[in-house]
């Protein structure tokens, strides 16, 4: 239900961006800004940059009613951080006005050249006469070029060789895992096979990336063969690593074999992937909704985390307590408690992930919104060393090792003829492989037999 409400919304609002001709309602003494980039913000010229805008309303641009005709609508080039506070109240004092040239009664144009690099925003404001109307419906078509013929602003443009080094990064790190899986096949599982998948989703956003950039460069607008795909593919990643997060921090693959709470994550990260899309292309107050999910499914993942490790180290007790009480040796150096310890260590430094996963993105979040504003190139980059940089790290933590070794544990007897055997807790599905490292989950005493 909730897919079939937003998605009229959503795709309305891609159709918008991906068209360069957009039509604007002028009040008077209310301004417009001129729409030509990604987002509302000022746009970067080079020296020699062209500025190409076309303005065409259903109503004359002229006043009547004095004895000379006179424009009554006007074009205003700002300097940056004019319009940042709000837009509505902007004070045109430090903005020179533009000097059009009129192709009919009813259209307005202004064509040319930039003569020193700078970043501005182009404005439209409706002179407010006796006659002027309430609401001026007018359509408004902005092309700006850089030196050959770009479309994207100064900060903008080497956006697409950031994702290109990206992509070749994510295809190394995609090749190791690979090899990782054939050495280790044997060993394969799904939280191994779900962290494959995301690799995967990652290396085809990066392509997408790299082709909407550079479609945007070329011809200053987008195709909805690529800009949906992106958008999806980007938000279907963004998501998948709280996904991940979750199900190792409840012990999938290292201590359960089947998840137990897979319902609440497939809620909490499907409305977490809408607020997403809906806070990136229709409007930023779903970004309170979408930081509230994030925080659910960092709590949650934090939570199973900590309850996971108190298993380890209740099994650890146990497993001592049992060989201990029954004056029972170990064969050879491999033990049940570093087998679990392995486990704890791994689920640790999860925690440690989890923990500081927030933290970071809150720097990188901060510095990204009030130091980099006008430097879109390092913002994009910041983001891709901070999603390369946690997938490093899960990668490297939930490779596939041989544990052959671990999974039978020879133990010594006091008494001939007996039989020590530790098996699972009723009810409790634990790894296969492994069933005889694991205790009971409270502190009730193993199941023996002899």
């Amino acid at each position: 239900m909730t897919l079939l409400i937003l998605f009229p919304v959503f795709l309305s609002q891609i159709c918008c961006l991906i068209i360069t001709q957009h039509n604007v309602k002028l009040k008077p003494d209310k301004i417009q800004i001129v729409e030509y980039t990604i987002n509302k913000r000022a746009f970067g010229f080079q020296a020699q940059a062209t500025i190409n805008v076309t303005v065409t309303c259903e109503e004359d641009l002229r006043n009547s009613t004095t004895e000379v005709n006179t424009q009554s609508l006007v074009l205003y080039k700002c300097p940056s951080g004019v319009h940042e506070l709000d837009s509505l109240q902007i004070s045109l004092q430090t903005c020179p006005m533009v000097n059009v040239a009129w192709r009919s009664p009813k259209k307005i144009r202004y064509y040319g050249l930039v003569e020193n690099e700078e970043f501005a925003t182009l404005i439209l404001k409706e002179k407010e006469y006796e006659r002027t109307p309430s609401v001026r419906i007018c359509s408004v078509k902005a092309i700006l070029l850089n030196r050959g013929g770009s479309h994207l602003s100064t900060d903008q443009i080497p956006i697409p060789t950031n994702y290109i080094v990206t992509l070749v990064v994510w295809m190394v790190l995609s090749f190791l895992w690979l090899v990782n899986a054939l050495c280790f096949r044997k060993h394969s599982n799904n939280l191994h096979k779900l962290l494959s998948a995301l690799l995967m989703i990652k290396l085809v956003n990066l392509i997408l990336a790299y082709i909407f950039w550079k479609e945007f460069d070329s011809k200053g607008r987008w195709s909805l063969q690529i800009s949906i795909p992106y958008i999806l593919c980007t938000s279907v990643f963004e998501t998948m690593i709280f996904i991940v997060l979750m199900l190792a921090g409840e012990g999938w693959c290292i201590i359960w074999e089947n998840p137990r709470l897979l319902k609440y994550y497939l809620v909490l990260s499907t409305s977490f992937f809408f607020m997403v899309i809906c806070y990136k292309y229709i409007h930023k107050y779903f970004q309170g909704f979408a930081i509230v999910f994030a925080s659910m499914m960092i709590y949650i993942a934090f939570k199973c985390s900590t309850i996971s490790i108190n298993t380890v180290k209740r099994n650890v007790t146990a497993s001592n307590q049992f060989i201990d009480n029954h004056r029972l040796t170990y064969k050879s150096e491999i033990t049940l408690k570093k087998r679990l310890n392995k486990k704890l260590r791994m689920f640790n430094y999860l925690q440690g992930l989890i923990i500081g996963l927030p933290c970071v993105l809150i720097v990188v979040e901060s510095v990204a919104s009030f130091l980099l504003v006008y430097n879109e190139w390092t913002r994009v980059l910041l983001k891709e060393l901070l999603e390369l940089s946690v997938m490093i790290y899960c990668c490297a933590l939930f490779r596939l090792r041989d544990f052959t070794d671990y999974n039978s544990i020879s133990i010594n007897t006091p008494y001939h003829h007996n039989v020590v055997l530790l098996t699972p807790y009723r009810n409790i599905v634990y790894i296969s492989s492994e069933n005889d490292g694991l205790g009971p989950p409270e502190n009730e005493p193993a199941q023996t037999s002899g």
